[in-house]
């Protein structure tokens, strides 16, 4: 029986996903700066690629995070309430719609909260596959 958390498929990115974890519990916040790191640097590579327009927005985007590493928490957050409310009136799917939304609340009055259950997600997902790989289950 295999389980798939994440797609680690190996025992290097086992050991990987369990050290960014490790990481990203040491110090939750580095995951937003990460991201806008990844956006500013994306941004430049639509611009040399010729895509002045995404390649600003994602500067921009990049540097609002790196500014305001809360935001995408909230972001989040807000996503997550504005897609349980439609789960619940726009698509019939009450009791997911109440989860999601009542996850949405949860991030958007503990944000951090996130960035720590992303850290003991890789690294409840990194054992995992390093016991897969060496035949205990």
């Amino acid at each position: 029986m295999h389980i798939d958390l994440l797609a680690i498929n190996s025992l290097t990115a086992a050991i990987v996903a369990v050290i960014a974890g490790i990481i990203i519990l040491a110090a939750p916040k580095i995951v937003n700066y990460i991201i806008g790191i990844l956006a500013i640097i994306l941004g430049v590579i639509w611009i040399i690629g010729g895509g002045w327009l995404p390649g600003i927005i994602s500067i921009v985007i990049g540097i609002i995070i790196m500014v305001f590493p809360h935001i995408l928490n909230y972001l989040l957050g807000i996503y997550l309430i504005l897609l349980g409310v439609f789960l619940i009136f726009g698509a019939s799917s009450l009791i997911v719609g109440i989860v999601t939304l009542v996850i949405g609340v949860i991030v958007m009055i503990f944000p951090n909260i996130v960035n720590y259950v992303f850290g003991f997600y890789l690294i409840i997902a990194g054992v995992i596959e390093i016991l897969h790989y060496y035949g205990v289950f």
